[in-house]
């Protein structure tokens, strides 16, 4: 906005004639200002100071996120392919540039973890890809059952490689399994996910059919009738954990239908209830405390710029439109090696999915990406 200063100059009237008079003594340049003068500059001064403190911290802050660079995408460099002698019978070999497909330019893949309760093993597993340069999310669910090839242990669920081997095992496995690389993970504990939604002030979840299930072992009561509820922490946390019902319940058979595929639905449906709320915040104090509960709860390899740095880039999604999911669809009935309820899959039917949601290679994934147990 344009300001406008105008200049008051006194008028002169007609000169008068009046007694002659001793010249008034000049005042002391310093002297005590005119009434009303000293507030004015103290206000204009102070207003100036605020305006230059605001320009230094947007400074600042503009400067400091400008440094913070995108995360390297580590990828094992594939072997040169390696012409025989030239046809001059020099000998020479001609080294040409790498083949196979190539990591997409900055879109990374994270897979976030649920640890189980009563058990070492991670009790959700869901894949998120970030394609920042289009604004898009994927996330796909893997059932924790889901049957895996490993050297290492008898029992072949995926669940059981976080806690029984490392992150890097359960990274290696995913991609070996799937054909997708995993850039990072995120694990979150129970309590962690319950202060999380509690800072957040709960969430509104449909919850798809009644559900009734009670384990006085674990201290687990799950009581939700089919609906829209606006649920605090423990309530979230009982609806993503739900199974069946308890067997002498009156809906235990006809929630049969309920399986680890549609848990993983509410899991992600929770996700993205959770980060409209992140994302509409506008409370240094509430991120702080966010902060702070993220820390104490979470484990993740991300270093606090990369936290950053992905955070930023998400406030440009459009959550409306910009977050598609799915789940990789299975058969969670078969054996395995010996271990029963395992989800096995065939290459036709996840397919679709990987390439949708979570490929972050510049080619689809073919059918010899994959390396799915069969029974």
């Amino acid at each position: 906005m344009e300001e406008k200063y105008v200049s008051v100059s006194r008028q002169g009237g007609a000169r008068r004639t009046a007694p002659r008079r001793e010249p008034a003594r000049p005042q002391r340049r310093g002297g005590p200002p005119r009434k009303g003068s000293g507030h004015k500059s103290l206000f204009w001064g102070f207003y100036k100071f605020l305006v230059f403190l605001s320009a230094v911290i947007v400074a600042v802050y503009v400067g400091w996120t400008m440094t913070i660079k995108p995360p390297p995408i580590q990828t094992p460099d594939p072997p040169p392919v390696i012409n025989g002698g030239q046809e001059d019978g020099s000998g020479d070999t001609d080294i040409s540039t790498p083949q196979g497909p190539q990591r997409r330019e900055l879109v990374y893949n994270f897979v976030l973890l649920g640890k189980d309760v009563d058990s070492g093993n991670t009790d959700s597993i869901i894949v998120v890809s970030f394609d920042i340069p289009n604004r898009k999310v994927g996330m796909i669910s893997i059932p924790r059952d889901t049957a895996v090839e490993r050297t290492w242990r008898k029992n072949p669920k995926i669940n059981g490689a976080f806690y029984g081997a490392g992150p890097d095992v359960l990274k290696e496995e995913i991609e070996h399994t799937f054909g997708i690389p995993i850039d990072y993970y995120v694990l979150v504990d129970l309590e962690g996910f319950i202060a999380l939604v509690d800072e957040l002030g709960g969430v509104e979840l449909d919850i798809p059919l009644d559900m009734n299930y009670d384990d006085p072992y674990q201290n687990l009561h799950i009581h939700f009738t089919k609906g829209v509820h606006k649920v605090d922490g423990q309530g979230a946390m009982e609806a993503v954990r739900y199974r069946h019902d308890n067997e002498d319940s009156p809906n235990y058979r006809a929630n049969q239908w309920y399986s680890d595929v549609q848990r993983g639905e509410m899991q992600r449906q929770l996700l993205t209830q959770l980060a409209k709320k992140v994302v509409s915040w506008n409370s240094v104090t509430r991120v702080t405390e966010f902060i702070k509960i993220f820390q104490t709860y979470v484990k993740t390899d991300l270093e606090l710029e990369e936290m950053i740095y992905f955070a930023t880039q998400a406030l440009q999604v459009d959550l409306s439109t910009g977050i598609r999911q799915d789940t990789l669809k299975g058969d969670g009935t078969k054996t395995y090696k010996g271990f029963s309820y395992c989800f096995l899959y065939q290459a036709e039917d996840i397919l679709p999915t990987l390439n949708e949601l979570v490929n972050p290679y510049d080619t689809p994934l073919t059918e010899a990406d994959l390396h799915l147990p069969q029974s």
